[in-house]
């Protein structure tokens, strides 16, 4: 796996956890992962909308995502819902493997 190809993984895990544990962050940090996560901002642009400094944006972030990891350490509701959604679509694919067979 390349550099590229475990940030764009760990960026993907960090929006899933934003997606569960989102609410439970302060509306400032929430926003700030939320632009830096799924809108793609550099720290310079969220310390300008923020109206911070960049390493402020930066920490902010930081922050905010350290707290996601540890909401999913101590709850783990990320890992269930990514083990249901798992389990589903094996469940489909085997409702159609069957689906094939009878016809």
């Amino acid at each position: 796996m390349t550099t590229s190809d475990a940030r764009h993984a760990a960026r993907g895990a960090h929006q899933r956890l934003l997606d569960v544990y989102g609410p439970l962050l302060t509306a400032h940090q929430r926003e700030a992962c939320r632009l830096y996560l799924d809108e793609d901002w550099s720290f310079a642009e969220l310390a300008e909308q923020l109206g911070c400094s960049r390493s402020g944006a930066h920490d902010l972030v930081r922050r905010g995502l350290a707290q996601l990891e540890h909401l999913e350490q101590r709850l783990g509701h990320a890992a269930e819902l990514s083990r249901r959604d798992a389990l589903e679509a094996e469940l489909w694919s085997r409702l159609r493997s069957n689906g094939e067979r009878l016809r």
